[in-house]
């Protein structure tokens, strides 16, 4: 019988639009990005680096994610993780972990 990986990530919900960081410099290791029922389609871009600004290399692009829906986004940034978020009502969960 199929056993599906169990994987488990820090949760950090999201519930404003701007730009922030995670993982305080640190290596991350995303999980992926769960949106739940919203009002509007969350939109979302993500950079590695550190400092709270969108001038790092650019990871994923201006996306737009459908309410409902985990995006399973499994990505490593080694100089910490900052996302970008552009949506009227945002509320988004990133699920990730410190990384070595």
């Amino acid at each position: 019988m199929y056993q599906a990986p169990n994987e488990t990530g820090t949760p950090t919900r999201v519930t404003s639009s701007g730009v922030s960081t995670l993982g305080a410099g640190g290596p991350v290791a995303l999980i992926g990005i769960f949106v739940p029922g919203a009002l509007t389609a969350q939109i979302v871009s993500l950079w590695t680096q550190t400092a709270g600004s969108v001038t790092g290399t650019r990871v994923l692009g201006q996306a737009t994610l459908a309410a409902n829906a985990f995006y399973r986004i499994p990505a490593y940034f080694g100089s910490g993780l900052t996302y970008a978020v552009t949506a009227e009502n945002p509320d988004l969960t990133f699920f990730w972990n410190p990384a070595d």
